[in-house]
């Protein structure tokens, strides 16, 4: 009786070790940044037809108190439609010495076709804001001749200030 309990519980423990698993892959280190995740905010994506809002990404932003980085993500939602095709997406993000002093560490933007999230860019933070411009486009075919079409895009300007 107990080895065919173990024979059928060994299998489903297994799965559930899998999707933990595969849930980091979410944290930092899975898009390619260190820290703690500072805040989350899901980016509305308009139907050009119904004029409704929907959601298919989140723009994820991490400091490192250690380091003094900020680092964000724009990260496609598992599960929901376009997940796994390449989509038009960008990310940009900038702290608050960006506009009066065009140096190094303080402004960098990641833009092309991502199956699963654009990123990471990455700035220096520590005593600084940053502001994020996110973009995200639904459809996986070719550009226009004028380049990719975004329905949907989020500024978030000032947050993270350590």
């Amino acid at each position: 009786m107990f080895r065919r309990s173990l024979s059928v519980l060994l299998p489903i423990v297994c799965v559930l070790a899998l999707q933990v698993g595969g849930s980091a892959s979410a944290s930092a280190g899975g898009y390619g940044c260190t820290g703690s995740l500072v805040k989350s905010w899901p980016l509305p994506l308009k139907d050009e037809i119904t004029h409704k809002y929907y959601y298919l990404s989140d723009i994820k932003l991490y400091y490192n108190a250690r380091t003094g980085w900020n680092c964000a993500v724009l990260a496609k939602r598992p599960g929901q439609s376009r997940y796994g095709e390449r989509t038009p997406m960008a990310i940009t993000m900038w702290n608050d010495t960006w506009p009066s002093e065009v140096v190094k560490d303080n402004i960098e933007a990641d833009d092309g076709h991502f199956k699963y999230y654009a990123g990471p860019v990455r700035v220096y933070g520590k005593h600084h804001c940053v502001s994020i411009l996110a973009k995200h486009g639904d459809y996986s075919g070719p550009d226009d001749p004028g380049g990719p079409q975004y329905n949907g895009r989020r500024l978030i300007e000032d947050v993270a200030c350590r």
